[in-house]
């Protein structure tokens, strides 16, 4: 196997949400509270958060190449929806709906899943092979990452909703590299 591409995989969570943080540090009129994270896509700097979302969706595809069947499928699907999420921009709160944000919402419901059901894949193969820990883990993000989008989804972005789902993105980001490097191991 070649070791660059969960390598690669390995840093798609961690360059978006750095980059997200440092945007919503720098941004004015960004509120964390009021505006989900894809509304970095939109304004005069919106182009920093769309060539985000398209390289960490290429790493995603790039770590998903580490991974065979099933989940190599689930991971490709879930990079190629940060790839479009990052075309289809999302419309501004409070704005009228879009194409655009329509699409980018599907991207989205269709990518989220496809993590959340390769979480739970690799949660049921961890247990079989006896590895807890891992099983549990896998779970356990992937669980609460589709809670969380749920959750903003159903409370309209309620203030609350968006911190969750914030969560959400670190913890299955955190994973994602986690389950990347661990394939980096003679027995990963």
């Amino acid at each position: 196997m070649n070791r660059l591409m969960p390598l690669l995989g390995a840093l798609a969570g961690p360059v978006y949400v750095v980059v997200s943080l440092l945007e919503i540090a720098f941004r004015d009129g960004f509120d964390p509270l009021t505006h989900p994270w894809s509304a970095l896509s939109l304004g005069d700097l919106g182009w920093i958060h769309v060539t985000t979302l398209e390289l960490s969706g290429l790493a995603v595809i790039a770590g998903a190449t580490a991974f065979t069947g099933l989940v190599r499928t689930l991971f490709c699907l879930y990079g190629l929806s940060l790839m479009g999420a990052g075309i289809f921009t999302i419309d501004p709160v409070g704005g009228e709906v879009s194409p655009s944000g329509i699409l980018h919402f599907v991207c989205g419901a269709v990518g989220f899943t496809a993590i959340t059901v390769a979480a739970l894949v690799l949660a049921r193969r961890h247990r079989h092979a006896g590895d807890r820990g891992w099983s549990l883990a896998s779970a356990l993000c992937g669980v609460f990452f589709f809670a969380s989008f749920g959750a903003m989804a159903a409370a309209g972005g309620a203030g609350w909703s968006l911190l969750l789902f914030t969560a959400g993105v670190i913890v299955i980001s955190i994973w994602y590299t986690a389950i990347c490097l661990r394939r980096l191991r003679p027995e990963g």
